[in-house]
């Protein structure tokens, strides 16, 4: 869903593809079997948060209906109604209780678990997933699901994340970065949120995705500290840090937040030293 021997199984990693020149080649069981495997590589992209790894197997012109409500039509389309439920949620698990491929086609029954604010909300969903052959990537998911029963437990739950101030979504933020974590580092910014740092503008979740994947190797035997969050208002908050190391203090600054909807959509770095 986007926006048991009946047993539940895992997924599995499958065997390579075999060549054509191999002993019991079946060009139908080749095409099974990458099929399945793009759309188990969907399936652990959607798992990890990671809005990069998503993008990555969802084809530009994919489309994504939660039957029988319009499809988000387009991968920007799509993204954007898998971030907020991805972003938010603590955790995400797609646990797959049976699955059959033919041909470019699978055909996939799930229980799709996402945990918020530390509650676990899932979902039965049956989806039929379109793969495209010449790019190994998702052109086409219809999810069959109970939207509407969806939506009346999760969004007083959305609605909840959304109001949260930005002392809040700060506060969120710097606990995520305190375990290091690229994916949770970011998942409290916008899609098209922008990071401001006096020698680099990042723009967009995967831009500051990608630079907080080179923080943790910045880190090593360096201490960060962040002094208390600072709320103007509702949507503006602003929190001072100094990283030290043997040598003394590395470097120090000031990082200006604003949020909306929950999210946040600009942050400002400004240095009072050489960066880190």
């Amino acid at each position: 869903m986007a926006d048991g021997r009946g047993e539940i199984f895992r997924r599995k990693r499958t065997n390579p593809i075999p060549s054509v020149g191999q002993r019991g080649y079946d060009p139908s069981m080749n095409e099974d079997l990458r099929t399945r495997q793009t759309i188990d590589r969907l399936l652990v992209a959607i798992e990890s948060r990671d809005l990069r790894a998503v993008q990555a197997v969802l084809h530009p012109n994919a489309t994504w209906q939660n039957v029988p409500h319009p499809a988000a039509k387009g991968r920007p389309a799509v993204m954007a109604s898998l971030a907020n439920i991805l972003c938010w949620s603590d955790q995400v698990r797609w646990d797959v209780i049976s699955s059959s491929v033919d041909g470019r086609v699978g055909w996939y029954e799930r229980v799709d678990r996402f945990w918020l604010l530390g509650e676990e909300h899932a979902v039965q969903c049956n989806g039929v997933f379109t793969v495209d052959p010449a790019t190994d990537t998702v052109c086409e998911v219809r999810d069959y699901v109970d939207l509407g029963e969806w939506r009346d437990r999760v969004t007083p739950v959305w609605q909840k994340l959304a109001e949260r101030s930005a002392e809040d979504v700060v506060l969120q933020h710097l606990s995520a970065v305190g375990t290091r974590d690229p994916v949770a580092m970011t998942s409290d910014y916008a899609l098209d949120s922008v990071l401001a740092r006096p020698n680099a503008q990042h723009t967009g979740w995967s831009e500051i995705a990608d630079y907080f994947e080179t923080v943790p190797a910045r880190l090593i035997d360096r201490e960060l500290v962040f002094g208390n969050v600072k709320a103007s208002d509702h949507h503006r908050a602003e929190v001072a840090w100094e990283i030290t190391g043997a040598e003394g203090r590395v470097a120090s600054g000031l990082d200006e937040f604003v949020v909306t909807e929950g999210r946040i959509t600009q942050q400002r770095t400004s240095l009072e030293s050489d960066d880190f």
